[in-house]
């Protein structure tokens, strides 16, 4: 277990800063389906935070779920419409379904 696995453990506090973090480190190291839970626990939190269903989309990409990724990716443009990475993104996976 590393420094940030370790870190998480000791202070999870259930907000969903940390659950997003948490998903982040996993998503990059790989782990897709603990880093989805991960995200779908920040979000129960805040579901208004456009940068959590933005990560919870690329989780699902990478879990092949091209669906599920558009609808996370078309909810952070709902939320927030001023990020144009979020809308080549939505370019990029309506190619794939």
């Amino acid at each position: 277990m590393n420094f940030i696995e370790k870190y998480f453990k000791k202070n999870q506090n259930n907000n969903s800063a940390s659950y997003a973090i948490e998903g982040e480190v996993l998503r990059l190291k790989g782990q897709f389906k603990k880093a989805l839970t991960k995200f779908n626990n920040a979000i129960e939190l805040e579901s208004t935070n456009d940068m959590f269903y933005a990560s919870r989309s690329e989780v699902k990409r990478s879990l092949n779920d091209y669906n599920g990724a558009l609808s996370d990716i078309e909810k952070a443009i709902h939320i927030n419409p001023t990020v144009n990475r979020y809308k080549r993104i939505q370019q990029e996976l309506q190619k794939n379904i």
